[in-house]
Order: structure tokens, then sequence, then C-alpha cells
């Protein structure tokens, strides 16, 4: 079984022009992935032509399914997240997830967006659940200007406790220059983690570089669970690059806890080469097929 557990934004021409404007107004974080789209540009010129590289890179419905085909993925998280109040950009609604669902609902997984900083957001969380079938939340605490413990966040977090769904929360580096880059610290993880035992948290991107203590906060937490989205497999075994914790107890000690998540749109390549390059790793028998999708089953609850 193949789960792609951080796939894309729900792949609507309009969503993903605004998540490549976010990428744009975030200083820092679009030269991050791709320098072409800043070097010798205004301001105005980046988001202008962010958005019209959202909009051409927004797959069909054919196409999109013939990526998952070309990968055999079995299923895969279709996600959104509303950070209009700080940001100035709106996503898409929840109810556009879950429309998006049915076109495979054996397929997709529908996960949905919370805006911290609206009440009516917060309270919305549980008709997404309960009527529409989100399977969690994802949230970035950096792209609101939130500390992790902040009391909204800490709403958002009883929520998900509450209902039963798994918290998918940025960890690690962020490269908006305007945020700490340290919000994504597993410190944060571990804090959250304490104060909500019964609380399933996935942190994206794993916590690099801080992959001692983000193995670590796995390791001591029985609901935390590490997403290796946003980063190519490939690097894990490169000496130095501050993945060695990764590969020295992820097949080990932590093995039931790896998640994989493609994020393509981000890494420019195709989900299959992305799998192909977790096959690669030296991994013993099983641990892939862990990594690949029977750990994300179990987070999800597939």
């Amino acid at each position: 079984m193949i789960v792609d557990a951080m796939s894309c934004f729900v792949p609507l021409p309009d969503v993903f022009a605004a998540a490549q404007l976010t990428l744009a107004r975030m200083d820092g974080y679009l030269g991050h992935f791709d320098r072409r789209a800043v070097d010798g540009k205004t301001a105005e010129e980046i988001e202008r032509e962010a958005l019209i590289a959202g909009r051409r890179s927004c797959p069909t419905r054919e196409e999109f399914f013939a990526k998952l085909d070309e990968a055999q993925v079995d299923k895969a998280v279709i996600y959104n997240e509303m950070f209009e109040t700080a940001l100035g950009i709106g996503t898409t609604t929840n109810d556009a997830v879950a429309e998006y669902v049915t076109t495979d609902p054996s397929r997709l997984v529908g996960v949905g967006g919370v805006d911290p900083l609206r009440a009516e957001s917060v309270a919305d969380m549980a008709r997404s659940v309960r009527e529409l079938g989100m399977r969690g939340f994802v949230l970035a605490p950096f792209k609101h200007g939130l500390d992790p413990m902040d009391p909204k966040l800490q709403a958002v977090y009883a929520n998900c406790q509450a209902l039963d769904v798994p918290l998918l929360i940025h960890g690690g580096i962020n490269w908006w220059r305007a945020a700490p880059y340290d919000v994504g610290h597993p410190r944060h993880i571990d804090a959250i983690a304490a104060a909500f035992p019964k609380l399933t948290i996935v942190v994206l991107h794993a916590g690099w570089p801080w992959m001692l203590e983000a193995v670590m906060v796995t390791w001591r937490h029985q609901n935390v669970f590490l997403d290796i989205s946003a980063h190519r497999p490939r690097h894990f075994t490169i000496p130095g690059s501050g993945w060695e914790p990764l590969m020295q107890f992820g097949p080990r000690a932590i093995q039931d806890k790896i998640i994989f998540g493609s994020t393509w749109t981000l890494l420019g390549t195709s989900i299959r080469s992305l799998i192909d390059e977790i096959r690669a790793l030296p991994l013993k028998s099983g641990v892939a097929d862990k990594w690949l999708g029977l750990n994300a089953a179990r987070a999800f609850r597939l």
C-alpha cells in the first residue's frame, strides 16, 4: 500500500495560483525553490508571475490521477491551508476539498485548513470533519505569526484531539525571512504532544535540520509521526546533510513513525521518482513499505 500523505493542495487552478503567490509573498521562500523566479525582479513582478505560474502548473483531474497511477499510489492526501487573515491570500474552502474528493473517494483523502486567527474558522472544524469528511487539519504557525503554544493555536489542537483527527503541523526550518527560523523546532512539538497526549501529530517536513531532536520527540511520544515531504530522499544518505539521525533510527526505533509525502509541486519532480528514491535507500526488509504507506494508513486510520 502506498499513501502519499502530503500530495498537494486541492488541484484547482485558482488554488495552485494562491499557493504559489503565498511562496512569493513570504520573502525567501520562492527563491529557495527557484532562484529564476525572483532574481532581478520587483516584488510586484514576482507576485504577478507567481499567480500565472501557479495556474499553469495545476494538473487537470485526468493529469493528476495519471500521476498517481504512474506512481502506483493507493491513497493521496489533498489538502487546504487557511492564512488569509495573516497573509492576505485566500486559498479555498474545506468544502472545495470535500467536493474534489468525491471524484474518487476510495483513493483521495481530504485534509482541511483552519485559520486560528478567526474564531468562526476554528468553530467550523467540527463541521469539516463530521459533514465534509476531513481527515485532519494542516497548520503552519509561522504563517500566522504565532508561537506554537499560543492559546489560539491550542484551541485548534484541542479541537483536533476532541474530533480524533491528526494535526499536520509544519516542522523544521522555514525560509520566510520575516519569521523566526526556529518556530518549527521539535521542542515545540514536544510541548504540544505533552499538553495534548491523545492528539495524533504529523510533523511535516520531518523537523530538518534538527533531526536528532525530531527523532527524539517522535520516539518519546506515542502519537507523533515524522513526514518527510519537501525533501529529496536521495539526500538522506549524503554525509553531513543532517539526515544521519533519520537513517540511524528511522529504520529501527521509529520505523513505525515515518510517513511519506511527496509535495511534488515544490520539488519539481514526479511522485514516482520520489518513491523510487525511498526504495533505493539502505532500509532493511519491510521498512520501505512502512514509510511509503503502512504508517500513514495507521495515522489517518485509512
